[in-house]
């Protein structure tokens, strides 16, 4: 078996480091790191002496757009061309394991399902145009958002609507969807399977063409193109722990050894984030207690 780990990462390299030195230790691990230099320095030299190797590509990366689409499709295409994988997860330079890796990786090893993916909902389409966030993402068409323009009124809504996060203007889409959406997080565990319809519907161009108009398009294409095929067994708990105090927050909070209790106790593989600059102890304990469980 081969599991292929993708770490994306922007900041703090001596945690992405130790993120990956800890994920070399599954039997059947290979890890792919892809870094985004803009931020911070991460050579590839530095990963490989890891235990892991760097993609790199020319895609200028901004969270939400869908630029974020085309980056983890790269990356899975990556991990597809290099290493055939069994099963492939995406992880970001601020995730950590909660296990493990040989126990994480004998799970897999006997899972029956295709994919795994979390946080998950369809989106709501009986209501009218514009009650829910994610058919606003999906069923408008978004551009980017001129800076001096205001707030538009909630009555326009069914037509036309502007949001903050990311700054981007959305206009209805009358034409029929292309598929039955579904929002879910974008930090996916996939077989090999659910990886090659993933990879095949990247290529799909009216398919592609409809998702880089939807704002986030991350979080509603990989669980829609998962879940409108009837062949894949998709396990809707994909074994991540993460916190938001906000209900509406883009992203999670920042977990520190207050936290860990509750985070053994969601008997999750793998959780985030974590920050070395906060709290380098979490990571120490859970170190501690792997190696203990280990044996």
């Amino acid at each position: 078996m081969i599991v292929a780990y993708v770490v994306l990462s922007h900041r703090n390299p001596p945690q992405v480091l130790r993120l990956v030195r800890v994920l070399a230790e599954g039997p059947s691990a290979q890890v792919l790191v892809r870094h985004d230099g803009r931020r911070s320095a991460l050579s590839p030299a530095a990963i490989d002496a890891a235990g892991g190797r760097a993609i790199e590509d020319d895609i200028d990366f901004e969270w939400g757009g869908p630029s974020q689409l085309e980056l983890i499709l790269g990356c899975l295409g990556e991990a597809r061309r290099r290493l055939d994988p069994d099963w492939t997860l995406i992880l970001s330079g601020q995730d950590y394991p909660l296990r493990p890796m040989a126990a994480i990786e004998a799970d897999l090893d006997r899972s029956e399902s295709d994919a795994r993916i979390g946080a998950l909902r369809e989106v709501e389409t009986s209501r009218p145009a514009g009650d829910d966030e994610f058919y606003l993402r999906c069923r408008y068409r978004h551009y980017a958002r001129p800076g001096a323009l205001p707030d538009l009124p909630r009555s326009l809504r069914p037509l036309i609507y502007t949001r903050a996060v990311p700054p981007l203007v959305g206009v209805r889409r009358l034409g029929p969807a292309p598929l039955r959406f579904y929002a879910s997080a974008d930090w996916l565990t996939l077989g090999r399977r659910a990886l090659e319809a993933l990879l095949e519907a990247g290529r799909d161009r009216r398919l592609m063409r409809h998702f880089r108009r939807v704002a986030v398009p991350s979080e509603s294409f990989f669980a829609s193109v998962l879940l409108s095929d009837p062949e894949l067994a998709v396990d809707h708990d994909h074994r991540r722990f993460a916190r938001f105090s906000r209900p509406a927050a883009p992203h999670p909070d920042t977990l520190t050894s207050a936290d860990l209790d509750g985070a053994l106790a969601s008997d999750a593989d793998f959780a985030r984030k974590f920050d070395t600059d906060l709290d380098s102890e979490v990571l120490d304990r859970l170190d501690e207690r792997r190696r203990a469980d280990r044996g």
